[in-house]
């Protein structure tokens, strides 16, 4: 593991060290790149600077030698799979059907499983010379890994009573299908990738093993409405889950795939597929409007990936509203019903799933 000398700290102002960050985010950037393109042994200084398009001393200031450099870069990557994909599912244990569907989407991800970082990944683990840095920054994570998905495969098996399934056997299988698809990643376009049918090769493995809990999606419109219980965000005395079906009604219009989810689908009502593929989970809050001042709560960040806000109509005002917002968007605080076309106006009618503040990746 390289070890990087001590350097007394120097008093920066917030400009300059925000300046001196992306500089940094810059050069990983363009070293992920390289090693894509070179592999590690292969990736020099000049070409990670020629590709950053900066001056060859400038990499000196954050990184005294280049394996520093490709140190700092698989870290970066190791951290970002362990915020992205592990703690979301970490924190779903207790639902393991919706951590394993969650699992697919994440792992396979397009900011996560792209030919530029799966090859990094296997070009570390590949080359003699580099294993010794992937084993320091990766061996945790990978156990950790391995563990939660054996655990959710526990889980699972205790909850469905297949008793005679071996959690281990089941969770190598899975994370051997997700493995290979991300050997076929590393060596395409990211055009020519099929990100839809590799999650569902993988949801067919899944339903293979436990055929009740992972049947079609579309299954899951099924539900009984009246066995379904108030969802947490309301502001109202109708059931967000008749919002829920309007919803569903408008993004279909607008052809974006959308159904309604079952009751035991905990934070989220609707769940939808953008043009590009995307899985995306949308939770639900019912206004009813005309009300004289009152207040709504915005829910704070959760594991849904949008909020949508449905004002329904009440005897005087027959129109309905509907606000479909990233969670990104949103910082949880009480505001009043007559606030939200101000707050999220640009959000109205949002049946695409268009996120705004990012117009290229809906």
């Amino acid at each position: 593991m390289v070890k990087q000398a001590h350097k007394p700290a120097v008093a920066t102002r917030p400009g300059e060290k925000s300046s001196r960050l992306r500089q940094r985010q810059k050069l990983i950037d363009a070293c992920i790149s390289a090693l894509h393109q070179h592999g590690p042994s292969r990736t020099t200084i000049d070409k990670v600077v020629s590709i950053a398009d900066m001056s060859p001393g400038i990499v000196n200031f954050y990184f005294e030698t280049k394996a520093a450099l490709l140190v700092a870069t698989l870290d970066y990557l190791a951290v970002e799979f362990e915020e992205k994909v592990l703690l979301p599912l970490a924190a779903l244990r207790e639902t393991p059907v919706l951590a394993l569907r969650r699992l697919v989407e994440l792992y396979l991800d397009p900011d996560i499983a792209t030919p530029r970082k799966v090859s990094v990944w296997y070009a570390f683990w590949g080359e003699a010379s580099a294993r010794h840095e992937y084993s320091e920054i990766c061996g945790k994570r990978d156990l950790a890994f391995a563990d939660l998905v054996r655990d959710l495969m526990a889980r699972l098996i205790n909850q469905s009573g297949a008793k005679h399934l071996d959690a281990d056997a089941v969770a190598l299988g899975l994370i051997g299908s997700l493995e290979m698809i991300w050997q076929g990643i590393a060596f395409q376009d990211e055009g020519d990738i099929d990100r839809t049918g590799a999650r569902q090769r993988c949801v067919a493995y899944l339903t293979s093993i436990f055929p009740a809990q992972f049947r079609p999606e579309i299954t899951a419109l099924s539900t009984t409405a009246s066995k379904r219980p108030e969802r947490a965000f309301s502001s109202s005395q109708v059931s967000p889950d008749a919002c829920a079906k309007l919803l569903v009604a408008e993004l279909s219009m607008a052809g974006t795939d959308a159904i309604l989810l079952p009751a035991h689908w905990p934070g989220y009502s609707v769940l939808a597929r953008t043009l590009s593929g995307r899985t995306q989970f949308i939770a639900v809050l019912a206004i009813k409007q005309g009300h004289a001042a009152a207040m709504v709560n915005l829910p704070g960040r959760n594991t849904a990936d949008w909020l949508a806000i449905v004002v329904y109509a009440n005897q005087t005002h027959r129109l309905r509203r509907y606000y479909v917002i990233p969670q990104a968007a949103i910082a949880p605080h009480a505001c009043l019903d007559s606030d939200i076309e101000s707050l999220f106006g640009e959000y109205e009618n949002n049946f695409g799933l268009v996120n705004m503040g990012d117009p290229e990746r809906p």
